[in-house]
């Protein structure tokens, strides 16, 4: 999917850094406002459309992050297992629009598509955290907010991640994405602390859920690309979705995996079920009257969100990982942003008694 933003704001402190100037030389037809906040752009949105999200994402806003780009996951909720992941964000909001995106109520009143352009400080931050804990390992993921690589080809912020992650001897950078665009990672000259993760999910779901991504077949033939180049990959079957016929739906989706990929050269798969927060319901419903997330019942858990009933996350984690564990045993499988109880019920274990994933997981 290429990307032609309607318009670009430009905010006073983000004029100078090579980033605005690359955009801004990608785009020379694109109209360009230099503003002095984003509030005013949002609400003439809201004067114009009725979607104001999706219209949102067509508004290109170059900012400059003020604070820390390293964060802890959000996943750390009450009564949740969470992995030892951290997050930068880079990108706000996605030119993708599945219809169970959490970004659509997160960001309901600051819908538009933010780059932040001061990739230098991410980078002087990132070096000196790494360096004053040098025992500690870090796992830093960039797609929270946004796919980490839908915008590679017009936003390259991998030319500048990539080169610094491969010098770093504790950290490793996962790339998370539904995209194709790697043509950038593929020029890489290494690529020994990257790993580039893909979300899955079986056909009917890409197309029918997943607006404006590229299919399964192109998701599996950018990782064969880039575990051929060297990359170590992932695969993030996220969010699971229950549906008549979803056994055999996901049964020929990991059978499509695998026929690609081979099990050995997987650094995980995570499985995490269908999750939303209350407000986001509706949202779905006005934005994708069609929908068909909501033909379950879910219940609220712990952390407020609403899931399926535990005994049908049970199930299908259990046959996920039945299914998956049949290619290789030796498979790094775990769930995300799910109870001890869960976990308990699918693996008979906890994460820090199984040395495979005892490295990933802070409980």
């Amino acid at each position: 999917m290429s990307f032609e933003p309607e318009a670009i704001y430009i905010e006073p402190d983000a004029e100078d850094f090579s980033i605005t100037r690359q955009t801004l030389e990608r785009y020379p037809h694109i109209p360009v406002h230099r503003i002095e906040e984003s509030r005013s752009v949002t609400e003439e949105i809201r004067k114009t459309s009725a979607d104001v999200f999706g219209a949102g994402k067509r508004q290109l806003l170059l900012s400059r992050f003020k604070g820390s780009f390293l964060k802890k996951c959000p996943g750390i909720s009450p009564g949740m297992v969470c992995c030892n992941y951290y997050v930068v964000n880079l990108l706000k909001n996605c030119i993708y629009d599945c219809s169970y995106c959490f970004l659509q109520g997160f960001l309901e009143n600051n819908p538009l598509l933010v780059a932040y352009v001061n990739v230098e400080d991410l980078i002087g931050e990132l070096d000196e955290v790494f360096t004053a804990y040098p025992e500690r390992m870090f796992r830093v993921g960039t797609g929270e907010l946004t796919d980490s690589l839908a915008l590679e080809a017009v936003l390259p912020y991998s030319d500048q991640l990539i080169p610094f992650f491969n010098q770093k001897t504790n950290a490793v950078l996962e790339l998370k994405t539904k995209s194709d665009q790697v043509a950038g990672l593929l020029k890489q000259p290494e690529t020994n602390n990257v790993i580039v993760s893909w979300s899955l999910n079986p056909k009917s779901i890409v197309d029918f859920e997943e607006k404006g991504t590229p299919s399964l077949h192109q998701r599996l033939e950018a990782a064969r690309l880039c575990q051929e180049k060297g990359y170590r990959v992932g695969f993030h079957f996220d969010p699971i979705i229950l549906f008549p016929g979803w056994e055999t739906a996901y049964q020929e989706l990991i059978q499509d995996l695998f026929q690609v990929i081979a099990p050995s050269q997987i650094e995980w798969i995570s499985l995490g079920s269908f999750r939303y927060r209350s407000n986001l319901k509706q949202i779905i419903k006005d934005r994708h009257p069609q929908t068909r997330l909501f033909n379950s019942e879910h219940v609220p858990s712990k952390d407020g969100k609403f899931r399926y009933f535990r005994p049908l996350r049970n199930e299908a984690y259990d046959t996920l990982r039945r299914l998956i564990k049949t290619y290789s045993d030796d498979l790094n499988i775990y769930l995300c942003m799910e109870t001890k109880e869960v976990w308990e019920g699918v693996t008979g274990k906890m994460p820090r008694s199984d040395k495979k994933l005892d490295q990933f997981f802070d409980l």
